[in-house]
């Protein structure tokens, strides 16, 4: 792996300011919309929490996937291990330049929400989170495929509600935590429909769908959702209105080129998910 100088301390790379402006930038605008839409969630179950904390944590989270997908989505998978190498390291490892990319600033923005009161399994999640990527991508078959996009979003789903647990009045709600799984997973898989075709153009797959394959992941996707929509039928709006804006986002950014530094090049992890297993 490469080395770098010590990053700047936060108050002299000012990363807040600029990484706000990640969130503005039309690759990652469904993520920063993501954190209102969990919110409005937690309102439906009638939980109290500090919507501003709340929302802050979870921008952060979904900025940071959102540059990790980017990177992974350029064919760049060891990148993303890297980076989450990089998040929960000890002390931050930039230079002055990679400290303003994207990924740098995500990673700090996030660090600063990974502390004492956040849950111990925290870690060990986002690992496997990543190995679920690479099973993703390693997978030959449908079947094998649609396992792996299930536990990426359920597991992205689950690291999300990890965060902002210690924020939400009430104490620990597994009714929530299964209902975050649930929702990630369908989620993901309507990613992956609508992304099937461009993914299999760009190489991204270790297999060729065929009509059929298409067809059994419409079908998942819908079983899945259908059985969330039965269960919590009032969310059916906020369900539609986050489809259509992952429908419109993949439009707009697949007019947009691929990053155009690597992150490889930019931080210095450990061998963070080898302890963390």
């Amino acid at each position: 792996m490469t080395t770098s100088p010590a990053i700047p301390r936060p108050s002299e790379a000012n990363p807040p300011r600029s990484y706000r402006d990640i969130s503005q930038d039309p690759r990652y605008r469904h993520y920063a919309r993501i954190p209102e839409r969990i919110c409005r969630c937690l309102d439906y179950f009638g939980v109290a929490f500090d919507r501003g904390a709340v929302k802050e944590r979870l921008l952060s989270y979904y900025l940071f996937i959102g540059v990790a997908d980017d990177w992974i989505d350029a064919g760049r998978v060891e990148a993303g291990r890297q980076l989450l190498e990089q998040l929960v390291v000890e002390a931050p490892s930039f230079d002055a330049e990679g400290s303003r990319s994207d990924a740098g600033l995500a990673i700090e923005a996030l660090r600063r929400h990974i502390g004492p009161d956040s849950h111990p399994a925290l870690p060990a999640r986002l690992c496997e989170l990543y190995s679920a990527v690479v099973g993703e991508r390693n997978s030959e078959t449908m079947k094998e495929y649609i396992e792996q996009r299930s536990a990426v979003g359920q597991l992205t789903a689950e690291v999300s509600y990890l965060l902002i647990r210690s924020l939400l009045d009430g104490g620990r709600r597994e009714d929530l935590r299964r209902f975050f799984r649930k929702v990630g997973e369908v989620g993901c898989l309507l990613d992956s429909v609508i992304d099937l075709r461009s993914d299999a153009r760009l190489g991204l797959l270790s297999f060729k769908p065929t009509r059929g394959d298409r067809l059994r992941l419409a079908v998942r996707t819908l079983h899945e959702g259908g059985r969330v929509l039965l269960k919590h039928p009032r969310l059916l709006g906020l369900f539609l209105g986050a489809a259509a804006d992952v429908l419109l986002d993949r439009l707009r950014a697949r007019a947009l080129p691929p990053p155009a530094t690597d992150p490889l090049d930019e931080v210095n992890g450990g061998r963070v998910c080898e302890r963390a297993a």
